[in-house]
């Protein structure tokens, strides 16, 4: 029976690396001192927006040394947040996105209550991790043919198995290792270097307090746009801060990632090189020297010749990343190919994906597809004013060099504005009105849409292509076979359809219960009221009797009069506002330019 791991991670790109991996976690993030749909804040340090929250309860890899600092690790959705001071950088700037985008949604849509905000923004930030992935970063690992490979959206497939396969995370998504800058660069607004200085890697393992007492996140943000990555060279993949002096602060003897990654690919029983090759439809390489198009160094094959004998012997990650990137890839063929099967599975099977019809609205889905890492570094760092246009490409490779954070596109949440004649039943996250492009989180939705044959008219029907599995190698076969499971017959299929509608059913059996009940009450309510004279009157949604012809507002933007016995409400409608910062005033519905 082959071995095979389990991940405690969601597959999906659903940026759970913000909200968490279970309830518990992603419960313990949220802010529920008000009904706001926040993530939790942390430390507010003078002149800078908040830091994530510290980290209490939860389980959090926090090998900080003590003596350094009194301040403690930081709480996100990954536990491994504090590992180095750039990846928690980032981690804080989609904790401050999310928030950024739940408070423009409160004031867009003020009706609507703390969850309906919550999973709203965190649906637009899953949207905009997924946009940001497929269509900034990866063309640039993959390269323009690896992206032909990957190929367009075509719709949500419920015969791909979205889950992440044992290669893609032990050996293929790893060739980043040899990316890493032995220097996390520091830059201040002029992109000079900060009076703290640079911080070699070996110091930024495991230091979270480095970020409130040396200047935030802007620093370690524009070091990471602004400075070219490491150089791949034949006979230095890793540097050596991550071979010598990997967490030296939290182990007295440093960790060797890449010992680290060769022997992890070998206790998860991942087949060799030449199984993937075969894998991917690759010539087996028989000799060393049969890898001269790969590998074109000859003293780097002689060394993996005098290290594994042969070429069968090979490592996956190993062999991954000594081959030569492709031509507009950072990979060679190989981890191009795993990378692709990955990425195209974890879009194509996901019922959620921002493309996919029934998430997004069309004019939604423009101003995501709106969205650049540059614009989400600009709305949440504490001072970032200049970026570069791509921030995945060095400055020098683009003219101009740097831009204004102003001349970066930014989503328009008005789009998101929920037009309701009553809007106190409308905005709450369970309630029966809410709208179906606002359903939000990665549990139950409607159906509408998620099935190829529910697909939208506008769309062609897409062309499945089923995982064939290599019969050269059973430990590839036992590496796929959760493939094979995934695929689903039609009876399945069934099943599953059959479970949403049951328990919609119970969901509005229990809703027709409660509206009988109130309208049992608000039947007695009348008959009482009528004996004593009310019966040309109305009855506000406060509970107040009104004469026949009054007239009120309800709120700023809804005015209601009595007629017939009847409250007839009115709710005026906004024009789209052309300038940047609109002004509400007191009393005022719609929001209007200085």
């Amino acid at each position: 029976m082959p071995r095979e791991q389990i991940n405690q991670l969601t597959s999906y790109i659903d940026a759970s690396q913000v909200y968490g991996y279970s309830k518990e976690v992603t419960q313990d993030l949220r802010e529920f001192r008000n009904n706001h749909g926040l993530l939790r804040e942390g430390i507010k340090l003078p002149k800078h927006k908040p830091l994530l929250p510290l980290a209490d309860n939860q389980p959090n890899d926090c090998r900080r040394d003590p003596l350094e600092s009194d301040i403690g690790c930081f709480l996100a959705g990954d536990i491994r947040s504090n590992e180095q001071l750039g990846l928690l950088a980032m981690h804080t700037i989609w904790f401050r996105e999310h928030n950024r985008v739940a408070t423009e949604l409160r004031y867009i849509n003020p009706h609507w209550d703390g969850d309906m905000l919550y999973h709203e923004a965190r649906k637009i930030v899953g949207a905009e991790v997924q946009h940001i992935t497929y269509k900034h970063w990866l063309p640039l690992i993959l390269g323009g043919e690896g992206m032909q490979m990957l190929g367009e959206y075509k719709g949500y497939d419920p015969t791909v198995n979205p889950g992440i396969s044992n290669v893609f995370a032990t050996a293929a998504l790893r060739f980043g290792h040899s990316l890493i800058n032995p220097v996390l660069h520091r830059l201040n607004k002029t992109f000079g270097t900060i009076t703290e200085g640079d911080v070699p890697l070996q110091k930024a393992f495991f230091s979270p307090w480095r970020i409130v007492e040396e200047g935030g996140v802007d620093p370690l943000l524009r070091g990471l746009f602004a400075v070219p990555a490491k150089l791949k060279k034949p006979h230095q993949m890793l540097n050596t801060e991550l071979t010598e002096h990997l967490f030296e602060v939290a182990h007295a003897v440093a960790l060797d990632l890449a010992a680290i990654n060769i022997q992890r690919g070998r206790d998860h029983g991942i087949p060799g090189y030449n199984e993937w090759r075969q894998f991917c439809n690759l010539s087996e390489a028989h000799t060393f020297d049969d890898l001269h198009n790969e590998i074109r160094s000859q003293s780097l094959r002689d060394s993996l010749k005098e290290l594994y004998g042969h070429p069968g012997n090979l490592d996956i990650w190993v062999g991954g990343i000594l081959e030569d990137q492709l031509d507009g890839a950072k990979v060679g063929p190989t981890f191009r190919c795993l990378l692709v099967e990955q990425f195209q599975r974890l879009r194509d099977g996901d019922r959620f994906w921002y493309e996919n019809p029934s998430v997004f609205k069309p004019e939604q889905l423009t101003q995501i597809k709106q969205t650049s890492l540059g614009r989400v570094l600009c709305d949440n760092g504490d001072d970032i004013t200049d970026v570069t246009m791509d921030v995945f490409i060095l400055p020098k490779k683009q003219s101009p060099a740097f831009v204004s954070c102003s001349e970066l596109t930014q989503i328009d949440l008005r789009f998101w504005a929920e037009c309701c004649h009553d809007c106190s039943n409308s905005g709450q996250f369970n309630s029966l009105t809410q709208l179906p492009s606002l359903t939000s989180g990665r549990s139950r939705r409607a159906l509408e849409y998620s099935y190829p044959s529910d697909k939208h008219v506008t769309l062609t029907t897409p062309t499945y292509t089923n995982h064939t599995v290599p019969t050269q190698s059973p430990n590839v076969l036992g590496e796929f076979s959760t493939l094979n499971s995934l695929h689903l017959d039609s009876n399945e299929v069934d099943e599953e359809r059959i479970e949403g509608i049951e328990s919609a059913l119970e969901e509005f059996q229990k809703t027709i219960k409660q509206l009988r009940r109130k309208i049992r009450k608000l039947e007695h309510h009348i008959q009482v009221n009528g004996k004593h004279g009310n019966g040309s009157k109305c009855m506000d949604s406060d509970g107040n009797w009104r004469k026949k012809g009054d007239s009120w507002k309800k709120d700023s933007c809804t005015q209601c009069v009595c007629k017939e016995k009847q409250v007839t409400c009115t709710t005026e409608k906004c024009p789209l506002v052309t300038c940047a910062t609109p002004i509400r005033q007191d009393g005022e519905c719609c929001p209007m330019c200085a």
